[in-house]
């Protein structure tokens, strides 16, 4: 078999696990406080093996047509490396509900899940039945005092976090910042997971906002058309592969 088609084929393994991250972009384009992926590649190459003999003894004419050139003894192949998440900030959007909220800048809001403390920019809370404020997952969102409970009243979120109902303040939203080079990553249910967050100084929260995905439509809907492009070209390639090795079967090894 040729071993040109296994460096082929591993491109179009790298292609089909890009298309599945445009995918789930383009499926979270309406998903408030939705941070887009990339998926980045490397290559990998074979060890080089090169003849001990063309390197100690130099060799003439003759003597250099046995020997193996040095080199690379297989060509080079691609595989997934890392996904980068982006986190441009996305469009904030007014909702009108009170308990909605939206962060200006950096920051992530924290909550509290049965794995541990998870971060998020998905501001979409309401009260549970315990008149806690939870996510939509029901996961509830931290103050800096702890879990935050609102009674009954007019509630209202002033820019700094702070809540306040019927003018009396009852909690603070806690708001954690990362490093640029120590951001989290995502985890499970659209959350973010880190150990190497601060406590904001200055956040500024707007009050029945949210912020949308980041994910721009039109861009990812040419990634996905190219990448179809892409791995339909690899596709074309191993089939004239085999499409040679065919003909050096059946016709250039025949026995006239």
């Amino acid at each position: 078999m040729n071993r040109a088609i296994y460096p082929i084929l591993s491109g179009a393994l790298a292609q089909e696990r890009q298309m599945q991250v445009f995918a789930n972009n383009m499926a979270n384009v309406n998903t408030a406080g939705f941070k887009q992926d990339d998926q980045a590649f490397t290559a990998v190459m074979a060890r080089a093996q090169v003849s001990g003999s063309a390197l100690v003894h130099p060799a003439g004419f003759g003597e250099q047509i046995g020997v193996r050139p040095a080199g690379s003894a297989e060509r080079v192949f691609v595989a997934p490396h890392a996904t980068h998440t982006s986190f441009e900030a996305g469009r904030i959007r007014i909702t009108g509900n009170t308990l909605d909220m939206a962060i200006e800048g950096r920051g992530f809001f924290e909550v509290k899940t049965p794995q541990g403390l998870r971060y998020t920019r998905n501001g979409m809370f309401s009260l549970d039945s315990q008149s806690r404020l939870v996510t939509h997952l029901g996961h509830p969102v931290m103050g800096t005092k702890g879990e935050i409970k609102i009674p009954s009243g007019t509630a209202q979120v002033t820019k700094e976090g702070a809540i306040h109902v019927d003018g009396k303040p009852v909690a603070t939203i806690k708001v954690m910042e990362f490093p640029d080079d120590r951001m989290p990553q995502k985890h499970l249910e659209g959350l973010l997971v880190s150990d190497n967050g601060k406590l904001a100084k200055n956040p500024q929260i707007q009050g029945g906002h949210i912020e949308e995905s980041n994910v721009n439509s039109i861009g990812e809907m040419v990634k996905m058309i190219q990448g179809m492009r892409n791995y339909e070209s690899t596709q074309k390639l191993i089939q004239t592969l085999d499409h040679m090795a065919e003909v050096s079967i059946q016709d250039v090894g025949r026995v006239l």
